[in-house]
């Protein structure tokens, strides 16, 4: 009995000097430990869009202090590590007409393709971030400094009716569906064979502003005479061997899922060794690669995909040039 009395006024006792320890440090502003995040403060697919709109305010206001973000943010922006106030936080003056957004709840994690102006200079933006309990925890910008670039797709108005139409029950596939199909685009590409890809027939690519399927009046890198990939379908543009010359796509990263429109984001590292001079087109012969491609480079793609019922219905994305064998800035560490 006597050893549950001291028991019970030792519990007692440790509590009362935890209770007048956080007292204090409430009254003096002194720093306690980190709280888990309360239950229910998860951002849903409105709260994760408007916050993609609140980011993108606050950087023309150049005030990083009107987003919410945890003590240990996280930014890239073109791969390199900054500040938040860094950068682009410090140039851009406004948002341009194109906006494309992604939202995933589940994932937590939110961003957008858009049409931005640099101290009045047109360029493209894709932003996606990271969000536990609503503050911003990891923020990775690509922005693509080509104002002729920016103009053509702001040109294009809106984004395609496909990127924006949620999804009907039937047409969902699974999360992991999603980065499966993703996957099997860039196998496609490193293998110039289209026959594993699920394309819709209808599926368009634009890149940089830039639709290189479908487009018969499109001017390509890789025209020669009656030659010209860019007109053609996604499926045989990718049997053309014209991609050849990119020896690796590694690392991938899915970075957003978002299940209601099914659109899948990710960041991929296109890996160009500048030794492949030249390919064979089916059905067209040999043909020279273009200048760009015969050197050494890495590009980093932000590229995101129309998922609908298994199938590919539009792929677009934002490009960076960076100097062969690169890191995207967010690698783990040890890999």
């Amino acid at each position: 009995m006597k050893k549950r009395i001291y028991a019970g006024a030792v519990v007692f006792l440790c509590a009362l000097a935890l209770s007048a320890i956080a007292a204090k440090s409430a009254a003096t502003g002194s720093p306690t430990r980190p709280q888990p995040e309360v239950a229910g403060t998860a951002c849903d697919y409105g709260c994760l869009t408007s916050l993609v709109d609140q980011y993108l305010q606050a950087m023309v206001a150049h005030d990083p202090s009107k987003i919410p973000t945890t003590t240990n943010v996280r930014l890239t922006e073109n791969t390199i590590p900054l500040k938040l106030g860094d950068a682009l936080w410090g140039t851009m003056t406004g948002v341009g007409t194109y906006k494309l957004y992604f939202a995933d709840p589940e994932g937590g994690s939110a961003g957008i393709e858009a049409s931005i102006r640099e101290n009045g200079t047109p360029a493209i933006l894709l932003l996606r971030f990271k969000v536990v309990g609503r503050k911003i925890s990891e923020i990775e910008m690509l922005v693509h400094r080509n104002a002729a670039e920016a103009e053509a797709l702001e040109k294009f108005g809106k984004p395609n009716p496909d990127w924006t139409r949620p999804l009907e029950p039937a047409q969902h596939v699974s999360r992991q569906e999603m980065w499966k199909i993703a996957n099997l685009y860039f196998d496609g590409i490193l293998h110039s064979d289209s026959s594993s890809v699920p394309f819709d027939p209808k599926c368009d690519r634009i890149l940089d502003g830039y639709k290189d399927t479908n487009n018969p009046t499109a001017k390509g890198w890789f025209d020669k005479d009656s030659f010209k990939p860019d007109a053609m379908g996604i499926a045989e543009n990718m049997n053309m061997h014209i991609w050849s010359y990119i020896h690796s796509i590694s690392p991938r990263r899915m970075v957003v899922l978002d299940e209601k429109t099914g659109i899948a984001v990710g960041m991929f590292m296109f890996n160009h060794p500048g030794n492949v001079l030249s390919a064979d087109a089916p059905g067209f012969g040999k043909f020279d690669m273009p200048p760009v491609v015969k050197h050494p480079s890495s590009v980093l793609m932000g590229e995101f995909f129309k998922i609908e019922s298994g199938k590919i219905h539009q792929i677009e994305g934002v490009s960076i040039s960076l100097p062969y064998g690169a890191k995207t800035g967010w690698e783990v560490a040890g890999k």
